[in-house]
């Protein structure tokens, strides 16, 4: 659809007994029923339910990078600065979020509950929350709204240009299987 509007969805670092980061990608889709597509202008009447995809980075990232090019997908990997209990309290909110849609369903709109902003109402549970702003709705604007903000990692003071270039994920596995080493190959930046 263009760089203005994206696709966000937020990925979770874990370590194991063994002190190896595993990460589980989080995305807030539309349940569409069998053979139907998207459309913007249903998403505006509660066409398609709400629902949270649970699932290693390798078939979110991946099959967003490697396998689905009609059209092309550009992918863009950002490292959010924060601190761990807000990550973890987030995370909780999550899931407790995924089970109260077990009891009751809860529509996706193209504007008011989409995949950023439902990240965004999920942040509630932590007091450093961002303020609203334009950019949530227009949500190929987010990564740079966070910059502005400082709320992404930037050890090397660059430029928010530099940071998206260093981002983008898509040349990283080009060339690559999507195996265990695919968190690890989109990470070879940070």
């Amino acid at each position: 659809m263009g760089p203005e509007i994206a696709h966000v969805f937020l990925s979770f670092s874990f370590e194991d007994k063994n002190n190896t980061n595993k990460h589980l990608a989080i995305s807030i889709e539309t349940r569409k029923e069998k053979n139907e597509e998207y459309s913007t202008i249903k998403g505006f009447f509660r066409q398609y339910e709400l629902y949270y995809v649970v699932a290693d980075e390798r078939d979110l990232i991946g099959l967003r990078t490697n396998i689905r090019n009609n059209p092309k997908e550009d992918v863009y990997r950002y490292k959010i600065k924060g601190d761990i209990e807000d990550a973890k309290t987030l995370f909780l909110e999550y899931v407790k979020q995924i089970n109260s849609l077990k009891e009751r369903a809860q529509f996706y709109n193209t504007l008011t509950t989409n995949c950023t902003t439902t990240i965004w109402t999920n942040t509630f549970s932590n007091s450093s929350h961002l303020a609203f702003n334009w950019k949530i709705l227009v949500s190929g604007f987010v990564p740079e709204y966070l910059f502005q903000n400082e709320k992404l990692q930037n050890e090397s003071n660059k430029s928010f240009v530099e940071l998206q270039k260093d981002a983008y994920v898509n040349p990283l596995v080009k060339n690559s299987i999507i195996d265990e080493n695919f968190s690890s190959i989109i990470r070879v930046n940070d």
